[in-house]
């Protein structure tokens, strides 16, 4: 297939154009209307949070109120709680707030309720994974707190989600940060999750910031695989290098706005000689980035080898919504098969694009790109990138 190719939709907007944080914060993909298609939701710090029914290439895609919202932030999921068949939202709020939540979705146009998950006395629950992390079966929603640093937390998912709050909530490491000279406090809170087989073991692990976290013996190990300035990550766990074994990835998500004038890194980590707890060797992809808040791992290219995708969110000085040092872009690196990334094909350039997801929004089994803008001239636009790479 070689160059992959993709062409862009707007397929509704959403504004939210309210004081104290005008911008849309989450957004997640889910058959919200279990239709068999995937759905986009999105909401903003405050003001509405609603989805939008697939509607193919056609636009726009008819909006569908779930809520009005207050002090939320990024980083939610999608996930049927209730068992109806329906995917419900779980997103946690901002610096102003304290609490995880979840939405409950009715099966039709009546607004959601909002649950209350937890409330973990600090702000800013900026990520979420869902995933049976201690590998025994249990379900568990995992997430981050970020101010004033980061605490990562994990509960089971109950099988009465409306038991509020959630019964089990556990610590699994707190006071994380990395350093960052160019904040007043010398100190930046760790970001990003993922998860998978880090150690080659054949169980999960978690992935926070520049660590990997093992449940073993009843308890966490905390095990850091880099020593490199690296902040505000964005994380993916995959075999790039086809030797059957996971490498970390990470691409800076927001070094630019908190104060890297030479903007954020894109890299992957492998452990050295099956050491997996000590410092993994780095091997860098790219270099000024402005503000790489997606990344994905996928055969984009169609060679069967897992290539990089990286979306921009872009540089904006002050409340100016006027792109700084140069347009953000989206990028696809090809892998030539052993971990090398040497060809770039930039699929966009000039839309920024923040919380990006990889999946198939039309049934022609290929990977689309969904998301939608944090600030800049299309700040409220939802767009989709349909992959057209079968078509050429």
């Amino acid at each position: 297939m070689g160059k992959p190719c993709f062409r862009k939709h707007v397929i509704g907007e959403l504004v939210n154009a309210v004081a104290d944080g005008q911008m849309n914060t989450f957004c997640g993909i889910g058959d919200f209307n279990a239709d068999g298609k995937p759905d986009f939701a999105v909401c903003g710090r405050n003001g509405e949070m609603a989805w939008f029914e697939n509607g193919g290439t056609e636009a726009p895609w008819k909006k569908h109120h779930i809520a009005h919202v207050v002090r939320q932030e990024c980083g939610g999921r999608a996930i049927d709680l209730t068992g109806n068949g329906f995917p419900d939202i779980i997103n946690g709020s901002d610096w102003k707030n304290d609490e995880m939540s979840w939405w409950e979705n009715p099966g039709d146009d009546r607004e959601w309720k909002r649950h209350l998950i937890a409330k973990t006395g600090q702000g800013q629950q900026h990520d979420t994974m869902l995933a049976p992390i201690k590998n025994d079966g249990q379900n568990y929603l995992i997430f981050t707190n970020q101010i004033p640093e980061t605490t990562i937390f994990c509960v089971p998912i109950p099988s009465d989600p409306y038991q509020s709050p959630w019964p089990g909530l556990e610590v699994i490491a707190k006071g994380k940060t990395l350093p960052n000279p160019h904040q007043q406090t010398g100190v930046q809170p760790d970001e990003g999750l993922a998860v998978g087989d880090v150690d080659n073991d054949g169980k999960l692990e978690l992935v926070c910031g520049v660590s990997w976290y093992k449940w073993r013996n009843g308890g966490w190990e905390c095990h850091q695989f880099t020593a490199e300035n690296y902040i505000t990550n964005k994380i993916a766990v995959a075999d790039i290098d086809r030797d059957g074994k996971n490498e970390i990835l990470l691409s800076e998500g927001d070094a630019w706005i908190y104060g890297k004038s030479e903007g954020g890194k894109l890299a992957w980590f492998k452990p050295q000689e099956e050491c997996y707890d000590g410092i993994w060797t780095e091997h860098i992809v790219e270099t000024g980035l402005l503000d790489a808040h997606s990344i994905a791992v996928a055969d984009l290219c169609g060679n069967g080898y897992p290539d990089i995708f990286v979306g921009e969110i872009g540089a904006c000085r002050g409340d100016s919504e006027d792109y700084a040092v140069r347009p953000p872009r989206l990028m696809v690196y090809e892998n030539d098969g052993t971990g090398n990334f040497t060809t770039r094909y930039i699929i966009d350039e000039g839309t920024g694009i923040h919380e990006a997801v990889l999946t198939d929004m039309t049934g022609d089994g290929t990977l689309d790109i969904v998301g939608k803008p944090l600030h800049g001239p299309e700040k409220w636009s939802l767009h989709v990138w349909f992959n057209k790479s079968l078509d050429k």
